[in-house]
């Protein structure tokens, strides 16, 4: 009886241990459940706060620089130019000193195409100033044939007339009004041309005369000159296209060609509808929309 005293007695014991142990555990289990709760609870508080790290602010690039139209340039160009112009004639047969004569007309045209350089300075409010300078071949040429009865004579005369705009030069000053990219303008100068002057005759032997001549005209306005508008836009800052209207005026006179059989007397002009379209390259010399250098250290 004494030793199964003493062996309830060990197990009690043993159980009142095991029971201290579990509820260590479970008190321990219950803490750390307590933490995590209250970890949890304060990042979801932490993060209903406004922060106090500033959010980064965007700063845009600055803006690019205005177009402006200051600055040198150079180009190329083509076109067409046209006229018809009126004239009287007189051919002289000196054999028998007989004469035909009358009025004719003659339409000349052809292609042209030249280079042109010149500057340009911008005013405040749009108004662009400038000058120019152009040289151009050219292919404008145009004849006529006219037929007739001698007077003071039984035989019929003929005769051709022509002329060939060989090349002109103008020298120009150009007032626009820029539209940002897109200007309009006038322009008038001086002019210089080179022309040749030619004909045939023929009224029967023994006279058969045939000639040219060469000559180079220019002037100043208002009695000779050049005058036209234009408009012109700026596809990059530095590539400009352009389309113009130039009225040429050089002059109008009589050519007498003379040969001891006869002679020959008829009225050209030089003055030309000009078209035409170009090309220029802008420099970036003075010119205040030139993209600035920036050093890089």
């Amino acid at each position: 009886m004494r030793i199964h005293a003493i062996m309830d007695k060990r197990k009690t014991a043993a159980a009142s241990v095991t029971m201290r142990r579990r509820a260590c555990v479970a008190v321990s289990t219950l803490a750390a459940a307590a933490s995590l709760a209250l970890c949890a609870a304060g990042t979801g508080h932490a993060a209903d706060l406004p922060s106090r790290v500033s959010e980064p602010v965007f700063t845009p690039p600055p803006p690019p620089p205005a177009f402006s139209w200051t600055g040198f340039y150079a180009g190329v160009n083509v076109g067409y130019g046209i006229d018809h112009f009126a004239f009287p004639y007189i051919v002289t047969s000196g054999d028998f000193n007989a004469t035909f004569q009358g009025r004719s007309g003659i339409t000349a045209s052809g292609p042209l195409g030249g280079v042109q350089v010149g500057f340009n300075y911008q005013l405040p409010f749009g108004v662009v100033l400038g000058v120019e300078v152009d040289n151009a071949w050219s292919g404008i040429r145009g004849q006529t044939t006219v037929n007739g009865v001698l007077v003071g004579g039984d035989r019929y005369g003929s005769a051709t007339f022509g002329s060939k705009f060989l090349d002109f030069a103008t020298a120009r000053g150009r007032i626009g009004y820029a539209f940002d990219r897109f200007m309009v303008y006038f322009t008038g100068g001086a002019t210089l041309g080179s022309v040749n002057t030619y004909y045939s005759a023929a009224t029967g032997a023994p006279f058969y005369a045939s000639g040219s001549s060469t000559s180079t005209r220019s002037g100043l306005l208002p009695h000779v000159g050049v005058v036209g508008i234009g408009g012109e836009y700026a596809v990059t800052n530095n590539i400009t296209v352009k389309a113009e209207y130039l009225y040429d005026f050089i002059n109008a006179r009589n050519t007498n060609f003379s040969t001891p059989a006869g002679a020959v007397n008829f009225g050209t002009r030089t003055m030309y509808h000009i078209g035409r379209v170009g090309l220029n390259y802008k420099f970036d010399w003075l010119s205040p929309s030139a993209t600035p250098v920036v050093a890089k250290y």
